[in-house]
């Protein structure tokens, strides 16, 4: 991740198309099994032997695994990419989830990389100091395949509210 750090990040100064690439994160059975017994227990994401005989035939991530990977990866990319502002705003509470989808499965050993782009802003005004930014998020395996997408509005403070 190149080092870009931010000064001023009103909902002003963010533009609409900014992209960023969060980082990409490679998925273990071991990790998957863990997961999904904790989170998910369902034979084709705990139980590689079974997982053979059912849709997929093999083990998969369960989707849920996919998506907590972004928000880490998202929450330490944008710590770093906001490193040194101290102007007292906040940012980034999100507000709805929209066009989730996962779209193949991920496989042991398969790595997936994360993308966000704004996609847009409202006009609407919360409680006199917040606008609404719309984030188009992707993931891809190492085939260029996406495997995940989904639309996130998130609050972001505007300049002098």
């Amino acid at each position: 991740m190149s080092q870009i750090y931010l000064r001023n990040r009103w909902f002003e100064d963010i533009p609409v198309g900014e992209f960023h690439v969060f980082g990409s994160h490679t998925f273990s059975e071991l990790e998957m099994v863990e997961f999904a017994t904790r989170y998910a227990p369902q034979p084709e994401f705990t139980d590689p032997e079974a997982a053979r005989e059912l849709r997929w035939r093999g083990l998969v991530a369960t989707p849920w695994h996919i998506n907590a990977i972004w928000m880490r990866k998202m929450v330490d990319y944008m710590e770093v990419y906001a490193q040194g502002v101290n102007d007292g705003r906040r940012n980034g509470a999100g507000v709805s989830v929209s066009a989730l989808a996962w779209l193949e499965p991920v496989r042991p050993g398969h790595t997936v990389t994360y993308t966000y782009e704004i996609i847009g802003k409202s006009d609407k005004v919360i409680r006199d100091k917040w606008g609404i930014i719309s984030s188009r998020n992707e993931a891809f395996n190492q085939y260029g395949t996406k495997v995940m997408s989904f639309e996130i509005d998130i609050l972001a403070e505007r300049a002098g509210a």
